[in-house]
């Protein structure tokens, strides 16, 4: 796979789980530079077809957040509204303080928390966090990104309060750290319809991450990009 746009192996130290965002149990880090490179594939698709940003982003297996807040941080011009749902009470505790960091607000919380680790631990990696902070906070624009984050099953076909989306970007539950809800036979067909119901059809791009074992396809969506990195697979759809 070629990057088309992050080109430049730039330094996303400052993104780091546990350094300023949040990190949770049981939950994985998404590469920062890979998603750099969807949103922006997203949005050059998007732009080709003479619609342009501000974007609704809906993240249907969120986990702690990390994807569509770095997201946030790197793009935060380009976008309108982060979603994010997952069905996993303890992770979307994480998601919320992770997305709250897209603004001033949640920046200085985190601020004053890391300040009261140097108090009492006096660590380098805490110092390093303060630097950190400063630097995201420069990324902020002066329009606040609306946020929403809620519970949902996205194997659960019944209906549910998120349509007229831009770009949904997910990656889906494999290997042994996390895992689909396991109440349905087919979750990734399930999910498929459930973005499709989520999407403005003539007017978005999905994306899904997954390992190479499975098969991203469904009648419902064309496949319009595709590429392969390292153990993942990551497929660009339009709905029909």
């Amino acid at each position: 796979m070629k990057y088309k746009f992050e080109t430049d192996k730039r330094d996303f130290s400052d993104f780091s789980s546990g350094r300023v965002l949040y990190n949770a149990a049981n939950t994985t880090a998404f590469p920062v530079r890979l998603a750099s490179e969807i949103a922006q594939r997203c949005f050059d698709i998007l732009e080709k077809k003479g619609v342009y940003s501000p974007y609704k982003i809906y993240d249907p297996c969120c986990g702690g957040g990390f994807l569509l807040t770095t997201i946030g941080f790197l793009h935060y011009d380009k976008i309108l509204e982060l979603i994010a749902t997952d069905y996993d009470d303890y992770v979307l505790e994480t998601a919320r303080k992770n997305l709250s960091l897209l603004s001033k607000e949640g920046l200085n919380k985190r601020k004053k928390e890391i300040e009261e680790y140097i108090k009492k631990f006096g660590k380098e990696s805490h110092m390093e966090a303060l630097k950190s902070i400063d630097y995201l906070e420069t990324l902020i624009g002066a329009k606040k990104i609306e946020i929403r984050c809620m519970k949902r099953d996205i194997t659960d076909i019944r209906d549910f309060p998120i349509k007229d989306v831009n770009i949904i970007i997910t990656d889906i539950p494999y290997g042994n750290i996390v895992s689909w809800e396991g109440r349905n036979n087919n979750p990734l067909e399930n999910l498929f319809e459930n973005c499709y119901k989520a999407l403005d059809k003539k007017r978005s791009v999905l994306v899904i991450v997954a390992d190479k074992k499975s098969k991203l396809k469904h009648k419902s969506f064309e496949r319009v990009q595709y590429f392969k990195l390292g153990k993942r697979q990551i497929g660009f759809f339009e709905p029909l």
